[in-house]
Formats: structure tokens, C-alpha cells, sequence
């Protein structure tokens, strides 16, 4: 496939430069262990709320072989990181790169402070190859490090921002590969505006420890899509179980969120630090609202939805989401740009593959002109939800941003709660050639 990116030369905000490039149909097979990265503020910032914004972290080095995503539940009082920007040509994942500077979009007018943690980033292993060779590809050894950081944790709590010194160890998780679904349904009815990003108070969700959510990509709201999620008062650690009462929602039009209304899905998955612990995994059907458009009007179903859960294939494979219009963007303003349609099959999730892809801005959300299709179902996509870092233009045939695409087997909850019970009871080593085997 041959198509256009677009990059910043020197420095974001300098010059732009155009390159055609050749990409072939690669995928990847997965470590079964992530790394953490913490992402450090070198400087002071002030944000104002809904305006992305590019800041300087504490630079580390990747090693080649890696790729990164943001560690969902927001990390700072004021905003969350949406994703990592480079200058220059777009490194593959097969390149070591260094990590200095990354998007985060203020929900808050404030002041961030050097030294500040604004985020954590997940590392992946992978071992790469062309689709055809996959299933004959080993994983890379990989084990755990730890390293010792000190930074500023903040938070909010009734209206007022905490500021506070820690020193901790900080290493990653071991994963299982399973996950179930939370719905994120609205408790409160909520005006909004397209562009105007707002907090909405959803049906509490309680996470066990050792769980680590992701927005599951494909807009769920006709009016916008979720961007993270939140926990009121002091962040906690991913061992550790949490409460969360808030959503992060960008809408891409006016209009009214409702009680009751489906504004998004998380999926939750089950990791280990340093080990796997016993949980209790028992979830029940809900009650939401549907909200969808048919034929320009928004409409509402009523609707039951069960439980259910995975197991996710370590082996996935990359997909370019490439403009198929021209069109101009507003800095913080999110577009819905049209791409070439993208098949999805039945049984797969999207997760976007971070780093930024273009010029003036990133993927936040994908969605399809066609009713709404559930995960077992399959369907298609052929609409990005665009977000801009400055006022530009997308042309028709460059690169926006490139999906990953992992296969599951979608079980009930009872099926879900025997597989981790399963993963339980083995040896640490024969946990990892379990998991290293999922095909």
C-alpha cells in the first residue's frame, strides 16, 4: 500500500514535510509482559480546558521491538495523555526511539508544574512479520524491571487540587489475556457541544485489584466518544481496587446526554504484578439506552445487555486508516474525517496504535456510516474521529493513524471466572507457556 505522511521536520509547530512511503500487511505477536513508563512534566504549563496540548517529559529511551499506550484512569488533576508526539519521520515499532514530549488534553483550566506525573505508559514487546508468517513467530523474552521514580501526584477532591511529593517502584504486569466489558452509562443528563469536552457522572464501577481498563474503540454515542475514565480522589495503584464514578467525554455534536444513556464500553483486563491474585469476577445484565442516528435524526432504544467477557490472541495484526477526503481542522475542535473503509471481522477489538501519525493531530475514536454492529458480529469502519493539535489541513491519501487488530473468543462471565481460576492454580512458569500459547 502506498500512501502520504505528514510530519513536523524540527519542532511541532515548525515546518511540515511530505513523504510518500510503501507499507506491506504486518502483524505482531506479543510478550505476555508489559513495562511501565511514567511520564514526568519538565515544565511548567499553564492548559485551559479542551485545548490539547504538547508537553515536555522526562526523556527515556525504547528499545526496538516496542510498542506504547496509554495507562487509562487519568493520572493528573487537570487532564490525561492521549498519546506521544515525535518530530521528524515516524519511527517503526521495529526502531528504538526516545520518549520526550506527549499530547495531553486538559479537562480543567490550570497549572501544571514541573516534576508533575501526568501519565503512565505501557510498553509492549512484540515480535513483528508479514501476516502470512505469523503463527510461526516466538514471542521475545522479556522480564520485568524495576526503577525507583519521584514525582508529583495530584488530584481533585471536593473542587480543590492536591498536589503531593512520591517516591515508588515502579515495574509493570504480567497479563492474562482475559477481559470482560463495562458499560458506561450515564447517571445525569448533560448538555453538551460539539468540541466542548465534559466530565459526565456514570453508574458506579468497582475494578479488583490487578485490573487494567482501555476505552473499547468504535464510537458508542451518536453525540461523541470516550476519551478516559476517572477515579475521584487519590489516584490508585493498578494492584490496588478502585471505584470509578466519572467518564471523559469528547462530543463531535450538540446535544443532550441522558440519564440511562450508553456513552461507551471499557474493557477491563486481568494482570499480574509481580503475580496473580484471587478475584471475584460477577457481573448481571443492565438496562441502557442506545443513542444512534438513522437517516439524521438521533434516536433512543431501551435495551438489555449481559455480561460478557474474553480471552484475547497474543497474535495481532496493523491496519492504516488513510483520509479519503480533504478537510480542514481547528485546533481542539474534533473532526469525524471520512477514511478508505476498513473490513472488521467478527470476534476482533481495535486498540490504536499510539505515537502520532500526522502532523496536526490524532485518532481518538473510529466509527462507520452504517447502524451500529456488535463485536461478535463484525462490521466495518470508514470514519475517524480526528482530533486536532492546530488548525490544518487533512488531504485526501495521507496517513491519519494506524489501528491494531486482536482476535478474541467471547465467553460468558462463568467461562471467564473458570479460565482465570485455571490461570490460578498453575506454577508460575507453566502460567507463562499457557499464556504464551493462546493461538
Amino acid at each position: 500500500m502506498k500512501l502520504k505522511i505528514t510530519y513536523w521536520e524540527d519542532y511541532v509547530g515548525g515546518r511540515v514535510e511530505e513523504r510518500e512511503i510503501e507499507l506491506k500487511p504486518f502483524g505482531y505477536r506479543m510478550a505476555p509482559i508489559t513495562q511501565w513508563k511514567c511520564l514526568v512534566a519538565m515544565e511548567d504549563k499553564e492548559v485551559k480546558k479542551g485545548e490539547p496540548v504538547v508537553l515536555k517529559v522526562r526523556a527515556f529511551d525504547l528499545p526496538e521491538n516496542t510498542m506504547v499506550g496509554p495507562l487509562n484512569i487519568m493520572r493528573h488533576a487537570y487532564g490525561t495523555v492521549i498519546d506521544i508526539v515525535e518530530c521528524g519521520i515516524p519511527t517503526k515499532v521495529e526502531e528504538e526511539k526516545c520518549i520526550n514530549q506527549v499530547l495531553f488534553l486538559p479537562i480543567e483550566d490550570g497549572s501544571i508544574k514541573e516534576g508533575d506525573l501526568i501519565g503512565v505508559l505501557k510498553v509492549f514487546f512484540i515480535k513483528t512479520g508479514l501476516l502470512s508468517r505469523l503463527f510461526g513467530i516466538r514471542p521475545p523474552k522479556v522480564e520485568l524491571s524495576e526503577e525507583i521514580i519521584k514525582a508529583n501526584i495530584t488530584w481533585r477532591d471536593n473542587g480543590n487540587v492536591f498536589r503531593k511529593p512520591m517516591r515508588t517502584e515502579v515495574f509493570g504486569y504480567i497479563r492474562t489475556h482475559i477481559g470482560i466489558w463495562e458499560t458506561l452509562v450515564a447517571e445525569e443528563e448533560v448538555e453538551i457541544k460539539a468540541g466542548e469536552i465534559v466530565r459526565v457522572k456514570i453508574r458506579e464501577i468497582e475494578l479488583p485489584p490487578n485490573t487494567v481498563v482501555v476505552p473499547l474503540s468504535v464510537m458508542r454515542n451518536a453525540y461523541g466518544t470516550v476519551i478516559d475514565v476517572i477515579q475521584l480522589g487519590k489516584p490508585s495503584k493498578v494492584e490496588e481496587s478502585k471505584k470509578i464514578h466519572q467518564a471523559i467525554f469528547l462530543p463531535v455534536q450538540n446535544g443532550k446526554i441522558k440519564k440511562g444513556d450508553l456513552i461507551g464500553v471499557i474493557n477491563v483486563y486481568y494482570v499480574g504484578v509481580k503475580e496473580l491474585k484471587p478475584i471475584l469476577i460477577e457481573k448481571y445484565s443492565q438496562k441502557v439506552n442506545l443513542v444512534y442516528e438513522e437517516n439524521g435524526e438521533i434516536k433512543r432504544k431501551e435495551v438489555v445487555i449481559e455480561p460478557f467477557g474474553y480471552k484475547r490472541k497474543p497474535i495481532a495484526r496493523w491496519e492504516c486508516m488513510v483520509a479519503d477526503e480533504n478537510k480542514k481542522v481547528k485546533k481542539g475542535m474534533p473532526e469525524i474525517v471520512r477514511i478508505k473503509r476498513i473490513k472488521i471481522p467478527k470476534n476482533t477489538i481495535i486498540y490504536p496504535l499510539a505515537i502520532m501519525r500526522h502532523a496536526y493531530g490524532t485518532i481518538v475514536d473510529v466509527c462507520c456510516d452504517c447502524p451500529i454492529w456488535k463485536v461478535e458480529e463484525g462490521g466495518a469502519i470508514d470514519r475517524a474521529v480526528f482530533l486536532p493539535l492546530m488548525d490544518g489541513e487533512i488531504k485526501e491519501g495521507e496517513l491519519l493513524g494506524v489501528i491494531n487488530l486482536y482476535s478474541i473468543e467471547l465467553n460468558p462471565i462463568e467461562i471467564i471466572r473458570e479460565l482465570y481460576e485455571k490461570l490460578l492454580k498453575m506454577s508460575e512458569e507453566e502460567r507463562m507457556a499457557y499464556v504464551e500459547a493462546l493461538q
